[in-house]
């Protein structure tokens, strides 16, 4: 098992722990694997023997690893899907990652629920949408009202999957709304663009439209998509995307 050093970072265990979940997770130690010592970890990460300990408790809170009384730190069978918070925010690449994660999984969610919705789930969402509008409007933060818009939709789609993979990916998608927010702040064209997109999803939903609302999706998460790789630019990032080139008219 070879690891990167990590330099200083603000989080250092968060991020070691985010270093060996990956390595593990890419095949350098199989199930049942014995880690090498806190002391080499500790050496490969360039970090302290105490920043090795935080982020080994990390991995054992996720399952990933487990400590055998005597014999030391084994890797665990990966049967389950695990996300931490961590592993979105630790990269602005991996925010664009997720940004394409949710092209494929919402713009089917938007088409269904413009098939299926009740009139308790038009409701639903536009309530959230008035809730996220109104705390535009206050200056305040809206992301967690945003996400309600996201999720509400995702459960009109009357496909508990959807559901259950945006809830099960709720804290990380929840931090990636609110770091492009960030990157937004004094950019009041931005909440005029959300608020225009999010009109037309409704608009399409509320019309049993399904290509228009898959449509609006598509166009609503592939401009986010745009506008944030725009910001990147200067360092040099610059993804090569579909979501990215102009769409046509």
């Amino acid at each position: 098992m070879q690891l990167s050093s990590i330099g200083s970072r603000p989080n250092l265990a968060s991020d070691a722990a985010t270093a060996l979940a990956t390595s593990i997770r890419s095949g350098a130690l199989q199930p049942g694997a014995r880690l090498p010592s806190e002391t080499e970890l500790a050496r490969q990460l360039g970090v302290s023997r105490p920043v090795v300990r935080e982020a080994i408790a990390y991995l054992k809170a996720d399952g990933i690893v487990e400590s055998r009384r005597g014999l030391g730190l084994f890797v665990n069978q990966q049967d389950s899907l695990r996300l931490r918070r961590a592993e979105i925010a630790a990269s602005e690449q991996s925010i664009l990652q997720f940004l394409e994660f949710r092209l494929g999984l919402e713009v089917e969610a938007a088409q269904l629920a413009s098939l299926r919705h009740t009139p308790e789930d038009l409701a639903r969402m536009e309530a959230a949408e008035a809730a996220l509008n109104a705390a535009d409007d206050a200056g305040e933060d809206s992301s967690a009202h945003d996400l309600a818009l996201h999720l509400a939709v995702a459960t009109a789609a009357h496909n508990p999957l959807f559901l259950t993979v945006l809830q099960f990916v709720s804290s990380p998608l929840l931090n990636s709304i609110r770091s492009m927010r960030d990157k937004d702040r004094g950019e009041d064209s931005n909440i005029a663009i959300r608020r225009t997109d999010h009109a037309a999803i409704l608009d399409r939903i509320r019309a049993r439209a399904p290509a228009g609302a898959g449509e609006a999706m598509r166009k609503h998460i592939g401009e986010s998509y745009r506008r944030y790789a725009a910001k990147l630019a200067a360092s040099g990032t610059m993804p090569a995307h579909p979501a990215l080139q102009t769409p046509s008219t």
